[in-house]
């Protein structure tokens, strides 16, 4: 039975001696099972093909665009084996309030960098999957180790950064910023700004996201819910907003609950409903400026965005944030049994605890017309609050 690589556990040399001897025929085999993902459910050991030839891949195009960048690469900064024996994975979807794939890469990357202590270590980020705005997505931590994305979920979880710089703002000359800098032209252009029905989490206009994006989300979704096959169940699939107030990904403009509805569904990508929409097929149509693919982008733009763990901790080191205000499956499973929910205290989250989560979030809702939560079955920080109060 095939079995995903642990590529992580070979010397640097030894690694790329390997991206050098099979990197050509890795593309070509996941340029071709990528493509028919896009038309049919890949078989397990397809998905794992995929995604060990994906990661040969992914590195090989890291050294072509920067060999600076390849001297830091394969990334250490992982909880090794973390997600080995976990029978239960969850999800979490991230933006990376940011332009470039490539800075994305060399936060995520094993660069080290001081500390406020003045120590040196890890950036103290990562994840196990990057997309641009356009092309292939990168695949940077096996899946049997934790990534550092979200500490009340690095025990447990999955994470893939989407580039997309978030809330954007106008300066007093009409240009439009995001928190580091001006948008280019061309981005502004390829992706308008959009200002927002009504605030989200006091964002008033957020930048959207390309049909790539929305595709490739879908399809590593698929892969890797294949790929592991019981681990990540629909219940499981949750974005960075579930678990931390002040965060904002993936943001009102994300179609989350189709996308994750499409991971677990079989038909083809290209004729679900929602991407025929006219809002998708109008970005369908478009070719696409790969603008941050231009020679001299700096790499580093991203080193100090807030959203890389500057405001919240996601390095291994600290510990996990399991406070009163997320926790663990057991200990909701027995409040909610107390509240008179019918479910067992076995600390798993399957659709009935999901499901008596989602009628306690209802419940409060009618009792609390004042302080509306999110019925989601998703047991965050809003909910186990109220949940445990």
């Amino acid at each position: 039975m095939r079995k995903l690589i642990d590529y992580t556990s070979m010397s640097r040399k030894h690694f790329w001696e390997l991206v050098d001897k099979t990197g050509e025929e890795c593309s070509e085999l996941f340029t071709h099972l990528w493509k028919e993902l896009g038309e049919r459910p890949l078989t397990q050991e397809e998905s794992i093909d995929c995604l060990n030839a994906l990661f040969i891949d992914s590195h090989r195009r890291i050294r072509e665009h920067s060999k600076a960048l390849a001297k830091v690469y394969p990334t250490k900064q992982l909880s090794k084996n973390r997600l080995q024996s976990r029978e239960e994975l969850w999800w979490v979807d991230h933006f990376t309030a940011g332009i470039s794939k490539w800075s994305t890469l060399s936060w995520f990357s094993a660069a080290k960098r001081k500390k406020k202590s003045g120590k040196m270590g890890y950036a103290g980020a990562s994840t196990h999957f990057i997309q641009g705005f356009h092309g292939d997505p990168f695949y940077i931590i096996p899946l049997m180790h934790g990534s550092w994305n979200e500490p009340r979920r690095n025990k447990d979880s999955i994470s893939i950064e989407t580039v997309n710089a978030g809330k954007i703002h106008q300066d007093k000359g009409g240009k439009w910023c995001y928190w580091a800098r001006q948008l280019p032209l061309a981005l502004v252009q390829e992706l308008p700004p959009v200002l927002l029905d009504k605030p989200y989490r006091g964002v008033k206009v957020m930048q959207p996201f390309t049909l790539d994006q929305i595709v490739n989300n879908i399809k590593i979704k698929r892969l890797t819910i294949t790929a592991l096959h019981s681990k990540l169940e629909d219940c499981r699939m949750s974005q960075h907003t579930d678990w931390r107030a002040g965060k904002t990904d993936m943001g009102v403009l994300w179609p989350y609950d189709e996308c994750n509805m499409a991971a677990y569904a079989a038909d083809p990508i290209p004729e679900l409903d929602f991407i025929q929409q006219e809002a998708y097929t109008t970005l369908l149509d478009k070719e696409g400026t790969i603008w941050d693919e231009v020679e001299g982008w700096d790499e580093h733009d991203e080193v100090d965005n807030p959203s890389y763990g500057e405001e919240t901790p996601t390095h291994d080191d600290d510990p996990d944030d399991d406070t009163d205000e997320v926790r663990d499956t057991e200990d909701i499973q027995k409040r909610l049994i107390r509240k008179g929910f019918n479910i067992l205290a076995d600390n798993k989250m399957g659709r009935k605890t999901r499901a008596a989560i989602k009628g306690f979030q209802s419940n409060w809702n009618k009792q609390n017309p004042k302080d509306i939560i999110k019925v989601d079955g998703i047991p965050g920080p809003q909910t186990c609050n109220r949940l445990f109060r």
